[in-house]
């Protein structure tokens, strides 16, 4: 059974991740100066070049990068730019395309490699892997999945990682993990090209899902 204290403790593991990286980055400005963060900006827009211009690397990117906790917000703003010259739903389509591929490979990372890694590693402790996914796991994953803030990457190795069936992550994480994304291509698009109309689709997919985010929250609260 997971417990609502557990799942705290992933959200401060989560805001610990994001608060390092943040200081780092923040200490590597601070020491190469003003020098070395100009060359970061170059790197970027270079490598925006490069994405905008390539669809096979944009998309690609966006099957791998997230799986090392790189954030996937500026790449999906970047398909939103390639969608200028390419069309919005066939850049939708490619991104829902690219993200179940990443829900695929990072579950059965950490269902395999990382579970057996974090095992090893808690048997020197009193602490255990549950051996069986907890019966409340699909109602904690639909809560993970509808969290703002939460990014859907830690969703992907914790939800691995605990074993819960394929299948149903897949059934319960692709319409989520795909509507918002494709709320904010679909968004980025009409910015980039000047269509509201589709300024208009993106923003309210993703109102759609903070609005369901917020009543599962609610509901959850009120049931405990």
């Amino acid at each position: 059974m997971i417990t609502r204290k557990a799942i705290l403790w992933l959200i401060s593991g989560v805001a610990g991740c994001f608060a390092f990286l943040f200081l780092f980055y923040y200490l590597l400005i601070t020491i190469g100066g003003e020098k070395l963060e100009e060359q970061i900006y170059l790197l970027w827009y270079e490598f925006r070049d490069i994405l905008v211009n390539h669809g096979l690397i944009l998309f690609l990117s966006i099957a791998i990068l997230p799986g090392f906790i790189l954030p996937v917000a500026p790449l999906l703003t970047l398909a939103g730019l390639w969608a200028e010259q390419h069309g919005p739903w066939e850049a939708c389509f490619f991104c829902l395309l690219a993200l179940i591929i990443n829900l695929t490979w990072t579950y059965w990372l950490a269902r395999g490699p990382a579970r057996s890694l974090i095992q090893g590693l808690l048997g020197k402790t009193k602490f255990n892997l549950p051996p069986t996914p907890p019966a409340n796991l699909v109602h904690w994953a639909l809560i993970l999945r509808l969290t703002p803030g939460v990014p859907f990457i830690f969703s992907n190795y914790g939800l691995g990682i605990l074993q819960m069936p394929f299948l149903k992550y897949l059934i319960l994480s692709v319409p989520i993990i795909g509507v918002t994304a494709c709320g904010y291509v679909l968004a980025f698009a009409g910015i980039f090209s000047g269509d509201w109309q589709y300024l208009w689709i993106g923003s309210c997919l993703i109102g759609i899902m903070l609005v369901l985010g917020r009543m599962t929250l609610k509901k959850n609260r009120n049931a405990n």
